[in-house]
């Protein structure tokens, strides 16, 4: 072999050499960044899509901002954290008012804590061993009894908290008045429960106008609710303390009335 075939060998391994130490220095860093760039590029565009549906979600629940604040402020209003009872006299004067009935005597009751409902869990019965299995066994089984609903409880509702109060209205006037008084009661801001309707016809030397219109005293129970924001609920009877109430046995001239007429 000639020296300059050997010199032609030799610089092509030294060129090989520098372009694979070229490759390795130089390229291959460059490649390596570049591919996590592109990672850490696709792992940014992700996380600011995941950003960008959080500021959509914070943006539209800030739109219905107005519309759950007066919703919260509704269901506060229907179950405040006192009873209040002055102004639930204020509302009942105006329902009155707009069904046309005047409120002839308003009372209430001491406040009840709230009792949990007993569970709805029937309880089983332990199995009895008695003479005569076979004969028990042949007799036909009885037929099952009507299953009770389910009752739904809440743990944040405790007999602390929340707490209701018995309410007699007694109001005047005909069947349709007093249909509509009744409807406006259920559909007050606050929350009052029906739980009874009654009627008597009017006594004798009443208003001869209300008697020819075929008035008649109409008396609604029902219940009112408190809930409180804390952990402890006014003991029994402390809900109604600011609550004017007509005594059993007093004089007519002398009953607490809603509206003072």
């Amino acid at each position: 072999m000639d020296r300059n075939r050997l010199k032609m060998i030799v610089a092509a391994l030294t060129g090989v050499a520098v372009l694979a130490l070229g490759f390795l220095l130089g390229v291959q860093p460059q490649l390596s960044a570049a591919s996590a760039a592109a990672d850490q590029r696709t792992s940014i565009e992700t996380q600011n899509e995941g950003l960008r549906a959080t500021l959509a979600q914070l943006v539209a629940e800030n739109d219905q901002l107005s519309t759950l604040t007066a919703d919260r402020d509704a269901r506060r209003a229907s179950v405040p954290d006192a009873a209040d009872m002055p102004e639930l006299i204020r509302q009942l004067d105006e329902m009155a008012d707009a069904a046309g009935v005047p409120v002839t005597s308003f009372t209430t009751a001491d406040a009840v804590s709230y009792e949990m409902p007993a569970s709805a869990a029937a309880p089983v019965a332990d199995a009895a061993t008695t003479e005569g299995a076979d004969a028990d066994a042949a007799a036909p089984a009885a037929a099952a009894g009507p299953t009770a609903p389910t009752t739904f409880t809440d743990p944040a509702v405790t007999a602390a908290n929340f707490s209701t109060i018995a309410v007699t209205v007694d109001i005047q006037g005909s069947y349709d008045q007093a249909l509509d008084f009744v409807d406006r009661l259920q559909k007050g801001s606050r929350l009052f429960l029906v739980t009874t309707i009654s009627s008597t016809e009017s006594a004798e030397g009443a208003d001869s106008a209300a008697a020819a219109a075929g008035a008649q005293t109409w008396t609604v129970g029902g219940l009112v609710f408190v809930m409180q924001d804390g952990d402890t609920a006014p003991a029994d009877g402390d809900a109604t303390t600011t609550a004017p109430t007509q005594a059993e046995g007093t004089d007519a001239g002398t009953d607490t009335t809603a509206s003072g007429r």
